[in-house]
């Protein structure tokens, strides 16, 4: 829930100024680059400023059209590729599908015509409880109908071949499932459904009262998870617009002009303090990270600085890995012994020291990106855990996605050339440990396993869910308590901002776009991470056709609940047929691009 861990697979896109070179994040820190590191040059974005104007996705020249439910293959747009039910174009991007709506699976004779040496993507997408998949080949040449295995279907861009950046530490285990259910033995007290919610507060109820902290030479004791305290020593402080103090603390034997610099310091605190920075940001869209509750034990309601810790998480001499968390056992107090005894009783994210310093410019992109994504999980455990209650703490498949989203709605406010969800979650969607992550459950949180990884996977679906759905949607979800099933409650406020849908028919359209890469250029109304501003913040356009796409060597033989499936069929003849097993309540989308 609230553990962040590195991407696997990091690939930077061709849109991005690409350069040789890993130098620390600035100023003046030194440090080498780690193997593999080609990473791309930084350009400082400037702060977004609030305004009330939204841009929706540019005007499709396309559209996405609702398919017929009797179980055959119809064309999906219109004024696209897709001449009708039966025959492409012969240019610009074709999207047809067949909807399974039965309990049983059902097949679905593909015939499309004018097709000679086009490349097919068949996407599956199951919209409803795992089911099992008859086999078929992930990836057929038609040339020649021999089947080749776990090989790019598209175009490969000079991406770079980044470190490894995923796992997943026993720590970080520990740190989800207690600001999921944990806190609630430490607490008597049970809010009810009607108690004030975050959007209802003032902006800030935290105002610092003043420090007699002092930069350079004061030092505390930190609890790093809950197996090792640590000394830190105070290298910087900044109040934030609303007068909150940020104090920026580093492990002592981490500082120094060869490690985290004073230089990086006063990038973290400038990207975190300083006018719309990360603070401005994200309280702006989420309220306050902490004030009144009604429960015991926790840390005083007022005059909480928020303290960024920044330690070596895990001492192996190598960026990456491990990058920050969140764990919200510090905002109780610590009572000397007994299941708070590692508490550090404050307000607190925690990011790591070695990515900062042997990461070179995308290290610290990295970094500031997850102190975005940790503090939406500090502000949501007060705004859902404190106020709402327990019964209301999202499931960490969600919990998950909307730190991710937010951290989307920020990138281009905090470094214009790094867009977490588009150079990381997508990338590593489509060429998770070469063969592609496709096979997550949406609601299965599986961080980093040997067929997918939920980062990628939830990432880009919430990447989609912002562009298509706008901040307004996102806001809403924040506070959302219609029900206290996860599930049910983002089905709840899609279909208020989008009548009719649901996360079945989102999810449908995303797996869609992304697995059949569909080239943002096919401007196709629905298939489309088109870019987007709202209220001063944007969003920027992601191109699934501009990466590399790996495929597994065969179909799976059970197709998960909300997962889904590309095979590829290439060179394919002047008119292409082939029978395809749809599973139960499971949709197939042809793309022809």
């Amino acid at each position: 829930m609230t553990g962040y861990r590195g991407k696997n697979g990091l690939a930077v896109g061709a849109a991005l100024v690409l350069t040789l070179t890993l130098g620390a994040c600035g100023g003046g820190g030194g440090g080498g680059g780690s193997s593999a590191d080609t990473t791309k040059s930084a350009t400082s974005g400037s702060a977004a400023s609030a305004t009330s104007a939204t841009t929706a996705p540019t005007t499709n020249t396309s559209v996405a059209v609702a398919t017929s439910t009797d179980g055959k293959l119809h064309a999906a747009c219109t004024n696209c590729g897709a001449a009708d039910d039966s025959t492409y174009s012969g240019s610009g991007t074709g999207l047809w599908q067949a909807l399974n709506e039965t309990d049983q699976s059902s097949v679905v004779n593909v015939t499309l015509g004018n097709v000679a040496g086009k490349h097919v993507s068949l996407v599956f997408t199951n919209e409803g409880a795992s089911q099992s998949m008859s086999s078929i080949a992930a990836n057929q040449d038609m040339t020649s109908s021999v089947s080749k295995s776990a090989v790019s279907s598209s175009k490969t861009l000079s991406s770079v071949n980044a470190p490894p950046l995923s796992f997943d530490s026993t720590r970080l285990q520990t740190i989800h499932e207690f600001n999921r259910t944990g806190w609630t033995s430490f607490t008597n007290a049970s809010p009810d459904a009607n108690s004030t919610s975050a959007a209802q507060l003032p902006a800030s109820t935290s105002k610092a009262a003043a420090q007699s902290n002092v930069v350079g030479s004061t030092t505390r004791m930190f609890w790093i998870g809950e197996d090792s305290n640590r000394q830190m020593t105070l290298e910087g402080t900044q109040q934030t617009s609303d007068g909150t103090t940020i104090n920026l603390w580093v492990e002592t034997a981490e500082y120094g002009s060869a490690k985290v610099s004073a230089g990086i310091v006063q990038q973290l605190l400038k990207t975190y303090a300083g006018a719309g920075g990360v603070y401005d940001l994200v309280t702006s869209i989420g309220g306050p990270f902490w004030g009144a509750t009604n429960h015991t034990g926790v840390i005083a309601a007022n005059n909480q600085p928020i303290d960024i810790v920044v330690a070596n998480l895990t001492p192996d001499g190598k960026a990456f890995g491990e990058l920050g968390y969140f764990y919200a056992l510090n905002n109780f107090v610590n009572q000397g012994s007994g299941p708070t005894a590692h508490s550090n009783q404050d307000l607190s994210i925690y990011v790591d020291s070695e990515t900062l310093y042997l990461g070179g410019t995308l290290g610290c992109q990295v970094i500031k990106s997850v102190m975005a994504h940790e503090s939406q999980h500090m502000q949501s455990f007060y705004r859902r855990a404190m106020l709402l209650g327990a019964d209301y703490v999202f499931d960490t498949w969600l919990e998950e996605m909307m730190a991710m989203m937010m951290e989307d709605w920020l990138s281009t406010s905090l470094d214009a050339s790094y867009a977490p969800i588009r150079d990381d979650r997508v990338v590593s969607f489509l060429s998770y440990a070469g063969h592609g992550g496709y096979s997550c459950s949406l609601t299965t949180w599986t961080p980093v396993a040997s067929a997918c990884d939920s980062y990628a996977m939830n990432g880009s679906f919430g990447g989609f869910l912002n562009r298509q759905l706008g901040l307004a949607f996102y806001k809403s979800m924040l506070t959302d308590k219609s029900s206290t099933n996860s599930l049910t409650a983002l089905n709840n406020v899609i279909a208020q901002y989008r009548a009719g849908s649901s996360v079945a028919q989102e999810f449908r359209y995303f797996t869609a776009t992304t697995d059949g890469q569909v080239p943002a250029n096919a401007n196709v109304a629905r298939y489309s991470f088109a870019s987007r501003t709202d209220n001063g913040l944007t969003l920027v356009p992601i191109d699934p056709s501009a990466f590399t796409r790996d495929l597994p060597s065969s179909s799976p033989g059970t197709l998960a609940s909300l997962s889904s499936f590309p095979a590829a069929r290439s060179n394919v003849p002047a008119t292409y047929s082939e029978s395809v097993t749809v599973p139960a309540h499971s949709t197939l989308t042809v793309i022809i691009r």
